[in-house]
């Protein structure tokens, strides 16, 4: 079983395996003038108009009836320079903005309401895996808080959420038009008790047993302490992923209250 898989590993793993978004991605760094990190970049190449992740937090180019793609917030302030909230930044030319407030480039926000904004600092857009920093509409344009330590944690989080289908279910629908199965663990594990195969006959030996949770997870091969927890949709859950390579089974764990649940995704035939 694989547990540490990173977010471009799993759009491969479910058939987004081709470098579509990488003359996307030269342009738009051409047209800022600056270059992309490349945990980005590898992930991005992936990801470029994936119907996957059509309602996520990243853009993903796209995602609504125009193409989201990548900014800089001073790029942003100069746009919108002549509200009175910009003023500060009107009394200073641009090299000085600094003073102000870091540039950022933004990078996805959240779907649902887009009243978070997630960004790099342009600073580290040399770096590999650099953080990402978070802005909320109700705190000033200059305030930004460091979220994830990692860019990638941050990329995984957004394609875990999205597998989880607990806001939308667009992945699981995209999923399906790809040609792959999405089910409930445990009417999986109900399904295949019933079907007298080799592994249904595994499936009613661990089904005798009494805690319900102990038998999905054993029977899935799962082992809890091994998991790579990230945030869910709320703050009540955790979401994570493993892979089991022979089988061809990519499980998207959600734990909520010390329960867990599992979604099995794998192709047809």
């Amino acid at each position: 079983m694989q547990y540490n898989l990173s977010a471009a590993e799993i759009l491969k793993v479910l058939g987004y395996d081709k470098p579509v978004g990488k003359e996307t991605l030269k342009g738009w760094m051409q047209e800022l003038g600056t270059t992309f990190p490349k945990v980005y970049c590898d992930f991005m190449e992936l990801a470029m108009d994936c119907e996957m992740l059509e309602t996520s937090d990243l853009w993903v180019g796209k995602m609504i009836n125009f193409v989201m793609k990548p900014w800089f917030l001073y790029e942003e302030l100069k746009e919108q320079i002549e509200e009175s909230i910009y003023l500060s930044f009107a009394q200073l030319p641009e090299e000085r903005w600094g003073e102000l407030c870091s540039d950022y480039l933004k990078i996805g926000s959240d779907y649902g309401a887009g009243i978070v904004d997630f960004a790099i600092l342009r600073e580290d857009l040399e770096l590999e895996d650099p953080p990402v920093y978070i802005n909320h509409e109700a705190n000033a344009i200059t305030e930004w808080e460091k979220m994830y330590e990692k860019l990638s944690d941050y990329l995984l989080e957004v394609v875990l959420n999205a597998l989880n289908c607990k806001d939308y279910e667009t992945a699981m629908e995209a999923l399906e038009e790809k040609g792959y199965c999405y089910h409930d663990y445990e009417d999986y594990m109900l399904k295949v008790a019933e079907e007298g195969t080799e592994e249904s006959d595994d499936l009613e030996d661990i089904l005798e047993e009494d805690e319900w949770q102990a038998q999905m997870l054993k029977a899935s091969g799962i082992d809890l302490s091994k998991v790579y927890k990230r945030n869910g949709n709320y703050e009540t859950n955790k979401v994570f992923c493993c892979y089991n390579e022979e089988k061809k089974h990519l499980y998207i764990g959600n734990i909520e209250d010390e329960e867990v649940s599992l979604v099995l995704i794998y192709k047809k035939g």
